[in-house]
């Protein structure tokens, strides 16, 4: 009996393996198509002549993605980088510091999570432009970094709950500061953690798309996926295998994140869960 639930579900995990990857392998293969090839053919059929870095090319230099990826990969970075570290501020306070009201500050700074982003378009685009920073990068730094905030506090809140506090009682006596016994006490116990939220706030920041086309109007100035929702106007019917390749290129810098962070992830999410 036990060997047929483990097989009926092994079975089910390869069913939805191949249904996941199926739309990717789809996309690599047309990706590799000439405009002709596909035009000819259907997007089942197999590329006749390989045509990959042609159309990468074109999707860098015609479809100028290049900017687009610059500025998406600056954002997440910094936007990710930021949120984390004043999450994680916000974080120790709350747990160790004995803060008056700590609960209530906590539910205060998670409450950001508990709407939907889009009841923020109306307010963010006026208040925007009210004070000078709609369409800058200075602006959507900002934004990112502050809408990434509550889930990272969330999370490493919850994480430090499980830090003995033994550890910050003897720093103390030891003589550090406060800020000398969250760099060298706190910072290394949430390396795995902080791996996980990296992650997440980085790829959560590099997918977005309705922030992007709602806060920018410039090239100069507009994320990745809003640049690529321009390439499906432009090229959708003139040229399908460089929007494809497009996507291709899209898709690397959040897989290679992954890759890297790898063993620091599988780590972070145990200690995560268990927190």
């Amino acid at each position: 009996m036990n060997r047929m639930i483990t097989g009926i579900t092994y079975t089910f995990v390869v069913v939805l393996a191949i249904l996941w990857i199926f739309p990717i392998f789809l996309v690599l293969m047309n990706s590799t198509k000439s405009l002709v090839d596909f035009t000819n053919g259907t997007i089942w059929s197999w590329p006749k002549s390989f045509h990959f870095f042609q159309n990468v090319k074109d999707a860098l230099v015609v479809g100028g993605i290049l900017k687009y990826l610059k500025n998406s990969f600056s954002y997440g970075v910094i936007g990710a980088f930021a949120s984390i570290f004043i999450a994680a501020i916000a974080a120790y306070g709350l747990v160790f510091l004995r803060l008056k009201g700590s609960f209530y500050w906590f539910l205060l700074i998670y409450s950001g999570t508990i709407f939907p982003f889009q009841m923020y378009l109306v307010p963010l685009f006026k208040g925007y432009q009210i004070f000078g920073i709609y369409d800058s990068f200075v602006g959507m730094c900002l934004f990112y970094t502050a809408i990434c905030i509550p889930f990272c506090v969330f999370l490493l809140r919850n994480f430090m709950t499980t830090i003995s506090r033994e550890y910050v009682e003897a720093a103390q006596m030891d003589g550090f500061t406060t800020f000398d016994i969250f760099l060298k006490i706190i910072v290394p116990f949430i390396k795995p953690p902080v791996s996980v939220l990296f992650l997440f706030q980085f790829t959560f920041i590099w997918n977005d798309l309705v922030f992007g086309l709602i806060l920018t109007r410039s090239e100069s100035i507009r994320p990745i996926m809003t640049g690529l929702a321009a390439m499906q106007g432009i090229y959708f019917s003139t040229g399908v295998t460089t929007l494809m390749s497009a996507i291709v290129i899209t898709s690397i810098p959040t897989i290679l994140l992954f890759i890297f962070l790898q063993k620091n992830f599988i780590k972070g999410m145990q200690v995560t869960v268990k927190a």
